[in-house]
């Protein structure tokens, strides 16, 4: 009759493995994050480019929109609550964006 010793060895081994390698690969999470570039990113929205570029954004988003209403198939009636939905929330981004360019001219403008 064999043992069973072997099996519950390789059982717990295999559980220690499986328990100690998300804190193996997790070495990198919680961090410091990178600090971002502040003279850059000043220019950038001086220059209304990357980010900051207020026209592509939109259009991408527009895109985006059009895109999701016809993969779900809505009718015209359908179209216009969900046309409804998206002035609502464009209206909500555009007042956090406002004050969110108000804050960046503020920071920019002390360096």
């Amino acid at each position: 009759m064999r043992t069973k010793a072997p099996i519950i060895t390789a059982g717990l081994l295999a559980t220690a493995l499986f328990a100690a390698s998300p804190v193996a690969l997790a070495d990198h999470h919680g961090g410091k994050r990178a600090k971002p570039n502040w003279d850059e990113m000043c220019q950038e929205f001086r220059d209304g480019k990357g980010r900051f570029n207020a026209e592509q954004r939109r259009a991408e988003m527009a895109k985006r929109h059009a895109e999701l209403a016809d993969r779900l198939k809505l009718t015209d009636e359908q179209r216009e609550i969900w046309d409804q939905i998206r002035d609502e929330k464009r209206a909500r981004h555009e007042d956090r964006m406002e004050r969110w360019q108000q804050k960046m001219e503020k920071h920019c403008d002390r360096m």
